[in-house]
């Protein structure tokens, strides 16, 4: 029987409010965080600067999770800025350069007094929590100068040179490498607008040089780290060299894949993977990366398959002709197959070419696409990538060059609530708007170290 509508009892504003855990008073309230959004390559990230973070930096992974949509079981982030690939869930820190934390002979003195910014990358899982500081983001790279310019980051020097080219020299806090990176400057802002195409993203940009410095050990200290050129692991020959990000190689065919499939195909061979993901793991304890398996990180080592070159059709229906590549590899990445190469990912792969006897050297094509660059296929088309080995030292790259565009797609403020979701004991607010890296401080806390040593004049003034 329906009930008449003068009969149905009514909810009031009262009985609404008591549907919520608490009255509207009670609930945490929005907070604005300035904030840019930038693609760089073929990777889109949100670009803040620490000193608008809270100074607790014990809030940030809740904040970093919000931004991004992050711990979705749907895989999808919604709820955030990221896009359900590990590609567009990233952040980058960015902020003027902090002192150096350690000792590292391959720095040059004159160099590190030339470092204009800090650049941190930070890696948010899309279906879990995880947020990762374990490595360098190649492609995000490309928009740290660009944004560093635009944000006005730079030293006064920089900005009365007027337009033209410039260089900007960063630090990497999570590899603790240095990055030169050249782009154009037109009426007072980045330039965007080029003619320079790379593969993955439509249409052209303006071209952005990035040189890589001494992309080697990014994790290890060292480019072997096994001081093998190829090691057997869980049964399969690997080489695992350790470049601006550590990889493993594998043959494609040894895992009974077709070395071109394309990341939808792979995505429908769950078993495949997780063979492959099973592999990487043994690896990275054989590379010293990590005690045990289990401790894995989900994004380093990278693991890549590795086929010679031949004719196949990339994500855009272009068809690739086996001369146009000297080889063809597919990246996994957190269990996703790559649509385009990471960065770091193509310059560890250049590195490895570059040394006899690893199992990415075995497999070049006899005849060069380019004589003083390695070209790799990857699902989205190809890349170039420089790497140049010490004259002394055959097995050490001094420098690895790659060719990127950038872009500026929105400014204003991203928002978090405080939830509460952290351990206020654990919390630093050493450094807040000081002279140093917050987030190198972030990258070493996050690692479970401590960062107290980078702020000892700030401490002993207080």
């Amino acid at each position: 029987m329906r009930l008449p509508i003068s009969s149905v009892p009514r909810v009031g504003p009262q009985a609404v409010r008591s549907l919520h855990n608490g009255s509207p008073r009670s609930m945490p309230l929005q907070k604005p965080i300035e904030a840019a959004y930038y693609r760089g390559g073929t990777s889109r990230a949100v670009m803040i600067q620490p000193k608008h973070l809270p100074g607790e930096r014990v809030k940030w992974p809740s904040i970093f999770r919000q931004i991004m949509g992050s711990g979705d079981p749907y895989g999808r982030q919604l709820d955030g800025m990221g896009a359900g690939i590990s590609s567009l869930s990233k952040i980058c820190l960015v902020e003027p350069y902090g002192k150096r934390m350690i000792e590292d002979k391959s720095w040059d003195v004159k160099e590190e007094l030339a470092l204009d910014v800090d650049y941190t990358f930070v890696g948010l899982g899309i279906e879990n929590n995880e947020v990762d500081v374990a490595g360098n983001c190649g492609n995000m790279s490309a928009a740290i100068g660009p944004y560093a310019y635009n944000a006005g980051l730079l030293p006064p020097q920089v900005y009365d040179q007027g337009d033209g080219n410039v260089t900007v020299k960063f630090r990497n806090t999570n590899t603790e490498k240095i990055i030169d990176s050249t782009f154009e400057v037109v009426n007072g802002q980045a330039a965007v607008a080029g003619d320079y195409i790379i593969d993955g993203v439509t249409g052209p940009g303006s071209q952005i040089k990035l040189d890589f410095k001494h992309p080697y050990g990014s994790k290890t200290g060292k480019v072997l780290p096994t001081g093998n050129k190829v090691d057997t692991v869980a049964g399969y020959e690997v080489s695992c060299v350790d470049g601006a990000n550590p990889a493993i190689f594998i043959r494609a065919e040894d895992i009974g894949v077709d070395g071109t499939i394309l990341p939808n195909d792979f995505n429908k061979l769950p078993e495949k993977l997780d063979q492959l993901d099973c592999i990487r793991r043994a690896a990275a304890v054989a590379m010293g990366i990590t005690a045990t398996e289990d401790a894995t990180p989900r994004t380093v080592p990278k693991i890549g398959l590795v086929s010679r070159s031949s004719r196949h059709v990339v994500l855009s229906g272009q068809t690739l002709e086996s001369s146009q590549t000297d080889l063809v590899v597919r990246f996994i990445s957190d269990g996703q197959p790559h649509r385009a190469i990471p960065l770091t990912a193509a310059l560890t792969t250049a590195v490895a070419a570059r040394i006899p006897g690893t199992i990415v050297e075995q497999i070049l094509a006899t005849a060069p696409v380019m004589q003083d660059a390695i070209t790799i296929g990857h699902a989205s088309g190809r890349i170039q990538v420089n790497a140049t080995m010490d004259k002394n030292d055959s097995l050490i790259p001094t420098k690895a060059t790659v060719y990127r565009t950038a872009k500026r797609l929105f400014e204003g403020h991203t928002f978090w609530t405080d939830r509460g979701e952290y351990n206020h004991e654990d919390g630093m607010s050493y450094g807040v708007g000081g002279k140093h890296s917050l987030g190198m401080a972030f990258v070493l806390e996050s690692r479970g170290q401590s960062s107290e040593h980078l702020f000892a004049d700030q401490i002993k003034s207080n």
